[in-house]
């Protein structure tokens, strides 16, 4: 601390006796020198101007006002370290009680959805803490300011919504229906395409699908991404997988998006668009970066 008062009080000293005399004397003065002082030295401007003042006491010879002016030097300085105490307390509640219960949490869920056991998600990820899914996660969180997103309880929707008998019996119809089109639609199929497909396409079957929809998503039996629905037993290892093998193959040296469609063998005009919006989503989540046509690591 005294290197810096000392840098203080020699910006101070370039001053001309007339200039000094006019800071010490005018608190607007003051408080712009200290201002300036501040941003050179790094020093709070209250520790700056407490000195400047205990300085202006010792040239007049105010005894009892330099140890006035001591103690309250002191005191800012044991505020200042106490606020950066709290902060730093803070941002280490917030890291072991907040960001990385949730950053496992999400890494669980994903392991989850791709078909592994809760106990045995649970165990991978506290037995690894170089889990994949886990840096994942912990990137995902680091990266954003609003959790909530990720605090959201999962809501089940109960088949018995209190329908007539009549209403009952669409619904089961259109269960099984909707079952039947998505086995072997890898791609998945928007609510349109599937009333469609089953010959039901007008408002009032649309209105029970989407019920029906509704409950099936809720229930994890389809997944629903944008405006399109997937069978929830094929979506998720298509879509971690096929992000995963992008991710583990930029993940030690950068690959432009030829580069990589080429290692993949999907060199053509669908799979191009299939990887850009891979790559995108990744790149939202934080996951990856693009600099200079080159997809790598942040």
């Amino acid at each position: 601390m005294m290197s810096r008062m000392e840098e203080l009080f020699n910006l101070f000293n370039e001053l001309s006796e007339s200039q000094r005399k006019l800071v010490l004397e005018t608190p607007t003065l003051l408080n712009a020198f200290c201002a300036e002082a501040s941003e050179k030295i790094g020093v709070d401007v209250e520790v700056l101007r407490s000195h400047l003042n205990k300085l202006d006491a010792l040239v007049n010879g105010e005894v009892d006002r330099v140890v006035r002016l001591t103690k309250s030097v002191e005191v800012v300085k044991d505020k200042g370290m106490q606020l950066i105490e709290r902060q730093g307390e803070r941002s280490q509640w917030y890291e072991d009680l907040v960001a990385s219960p949730i950053a496992k949490a999400l890494a669980v869920r994903e392991l989850m959805d791709e078909g592994v056991g809760y106990g045995e998600a649970i165990c991978q990820i506290e037995s690894d803490s170089e889990n994949l899914h886990l840096k994942k996660a912990e990137k995902r969180v680091s990266m954003s300011n609003d959790l909530s997103v990720y605090l959201m309880k999962p809501t089940l929707i109960n088949w018995d919504d209190g329908t007539g008998q009549r209403e009952r019996e669409k619904k089961a119809t259109i269960y099984h229906e909707i079952l039947n089109l998505m086995r072997g639609k890898p791609n998945g199929l928007s609510k349109t395409e599937m009333l469609r497909g089953m010959g039901k396409d007008n408002s009032s079957w649309r209105l029970v699908c989407g019920g029906v929809l509704d409950y099936m998503v809720s229930r994890d039996i389809l997944i629903r991404n944008n405006r399109k629905y997937y069978s929830a037993s094929t979506y998720h290892g298509r879509e971690h997988g096929y992000h995963r093998t992008i991710y583990e193959l930029i993940v030690d040296s950068p690959q432009s998006k030829t580069s990589i469609l080429k290692i993949m063998g999907y060199n053509n005009t669908k799979g191009r668009l299939k990887l850009t919006a891979a790559l995108d989503k990744l790149c939202i989540e934080g996951l990856i970066e693009n600099s200079n046509g080159m997809w790598g690591i942040p």
